[in-house]
């Protein structure tokens, strides 16, 4: 349902959502935002489909995620997002998962960039918005400092771009990245530590069949590790985005 401009969906967490630890995986988390977002900006007008008809295309800038309290395997849970322009540049998208109880489970912030099909320039949003949909956001979010150069890192690891990578867009979606960033993690660490933060900035699009580098630089602190990533195309050096996150220990 939809109240207030806030859109609710209630779930039970999948069994396919949850990791070898128990918690709930990262690009998992992605997918739950990018399907509930999806459904208001359908009810809205101004889906992907919908903005596709105008030569335009949607596309996520950056995610900012914390994790209060992990979910469980088939709890039920409700998700809860909003959206807010900012400044006629791009839309701010939040989310919230809550338990039974209300309690708050994981908070998360995006940004989504309206642009031009062929190009990948960006457009205003009111030019291509209902007026009613124009209401601009109270205060300008708090954006995590993401922006990282690993000129030396820990462990490095090569992937190749697949077709079911693809959405779409016909661009890598954006949660094979944080795949990508998890996956150049030493597996002392997968699987002793759990993420309970992760911010993504995405600076590239990236295609099949592209080759992928991605490298992590891993600083230990006495109650948890922060890794940052760095991910870009092995041909050309583009980076394509930066990812940091800060884990728990088991």
């Amino acid at each position: 349902m939809e109240t207030n401009s806030i859109f609710t969906q209630k779930i039970n967490i999948p069994y396919s959502a949850m990791g070898t630890t128990g918690q709930i995986k990262i690009d998992q988390l992605l997918n739950m935002f990018q399907d509930s977002a999806s459904q208001q900006c359908d009810r809205l007008k101004i889906s992907g489909f919908d903005m596709a008809k105008k030569n335009l295309k949607w596309v996520i800038s950056r995610y900012q995620i914390q994790i209060h309290k992990d979910p469980k395997c088939f709890e039920p849970v409700e998700i809860k997002t909003w959206r807010s322009p900012w400044k006629n540049l791009y839309e701010i998208r939040q989310f919230s998962i809550f338990d039974q109880n209300q309690k708050k489970l994981v908070s998360a912030l995006g940004i989504w960039i309206l642009v031009k099909a062929q190009n990948s320039k960006p457009v205003g949003l009111t030019r291509h918005l209902p007026s009613k949909l124009m209401t601009p956001v109270a205060k300008s979010p708090e954006l995590v400092i993401n922006d990282h150069d690993l000129f030396e890192f820990d462990h490095e690891s090569e992937f190749k771009t697949r077709v079911h990578n693809l959405d779409l867009n016909h661009h890598v979606n954006n949660t094979v990245y944080v795949r990508w960033a998890m996956e150049s993690v030493p597996a002392s660490i997968l699987f002793d530590y759990a993420p309970i933060s992760c911010v993504v900035s995405f600076l590239k699009e990236s295609f099949y069949p592209d080759r992928i580098i991605s490298r992590v630089k891993i600083d230990t602190c006495p109650d948890k590790l922060i890794s940052l990533h760095s991910i870009f195309n092995k041909a050309d050096k583009t980076k394509l985005a930066n990812v940091t996150m800060v884990w728990k220990k088991l």
